[in-house]
């Protein structure tokens, strides 16, 4: 087996027959088996699973406990040389298995690959990765993980393929955090090897109607209030990479601004601001993360941060 195909599956009824169509769609000489892990679903998705003819489709229920664990899940059945992960209100585009695997499996110093994307947001023109942009149409591989992502921010949970040894040797996703968790494992498996890119859009997220349907909020609120400290979310990093290297350090930054973020929506406010003054001077210079470094200096403009950030997010349309 060429591909071990890994899908989470929770409520994902509306969109879960076009992810589906994406893969057995793709043209590709590789064999590839799709994993679906059903969280304890209450809508009709077993029922689209079952009814599909496919014979190498095979269906893992357990009882609702998460993304990561689903995926994890995933990984121990896995019977591929390779693994991938794809949402199931996501999809592909034909050529991702045939160009990926062709890749990875011709430089055995590729821990994983990934593809450009396609960001589909409901309300908004559609968004390609940064880097589509600043490059040719040849696959390369990256000599500085951190260097690139920390400016292109290029992988995403159903960008890659991984070497499965790795995949397993790594134990998997962090079952315990409900935010960035994908971020921190493509941090982890760069320690395992180097990291190919393909420019070309194979990928295309585009979940805007289930989120819309589960409520986003709620759906957001559960992130904010399980977001780690900085330390907490680096800790299986540490003796794997060097922690204090500028392209690490700018790469933490972009992480610490996001879960200051988070911090600060569930009313932590003094392990937020403690992670602005540790991180502040590495956050990603968008307009929230410019405030945060206006603010952080006094207690009073961090509690005005805090409130004017909370009202922005129970109001958003």
């Amino acid at each position: 087996m060429d591909l071990s195909i890994i899908i989470p599956v929770y409520n994902a009824a509306l969109l879960l027959n076009r992810c589906l169509d994406s893969i057995f769609n793709q043209t590709t000489q590789y064999t590839y088996e799709i994993i679906l892990v059903d969280d304890g679903s209450t809508d009709n998705s077993i029922d689209i699973i079952k009814a599909r003819k496919e014979k190498n489709i095979s269906l893992y229920q357990q009882k609702n406990s998460g993304p990561s664990i689903a995926r994890n899940k995933g990984i121990e059945l896995a019977k591929g040389e390779f693994i991938a992960f794809l949402d199931a209100d996501d999809f592909w585009l034909d050529g991702f298995i045939e160009k990926t695997l062709s890749f990875i499996k011709t430089n055995n110093e590729l821990v994983a690959v990934s593809v450009a994307q396609r960001h589909i947001v409901y309300g908004k023109p559609p968004r390609d990765t940064f880097f589509q942009k600043n490059i040719t149409n040849k696959t390369y591989i990256l000599n500085n993980f951190f260097d690139y992502w920390s400016t292109n921010q290029h992988v995403c949970t159903g960008s890659l393929v991984i070497r499965a040894s790795a995949a397993k040797k790594t134990k998997g996703m962090r079952e315990d955090l409900r935010v960035t968790e994908d971020l921190e494992y493509w941090f982890l498996l760069s320690s395992y090897g180097k990291w190919g890119i393909i420019p070309e859009i194979l990928f295309v997220s585009d979940g805007g109607d289930v989120t819309r349907k589960e409520g986003w909020l709620k759906k957001m609120q559960i992130r904010w209030n399980n977001a780690p400290s900085v330390e907490e979310w680096q800790k299986r990093l540490i003796g794997k990479i060097d922690l204090n290297s500028e392209s690490y350090k700018k790469a933490i930054g972009i992480i610490a601004r996001n879960l200051c973020y988070c911090q600060l929506l569930s009313g932590r406010i003094q392990l937020s601001r403690n992670e602005a003054l540790k991180y502040g001077n590495y956050f990603t210079k968008d307009a929230i993360g410019k405030l945060m470094n206006i603010a952080k200096y006094s207690s009073f403009t961090w509690y005005l941060l805090i409130k004017f950030l909370q009202y922005r997010e129970h109001h958003r349309k």
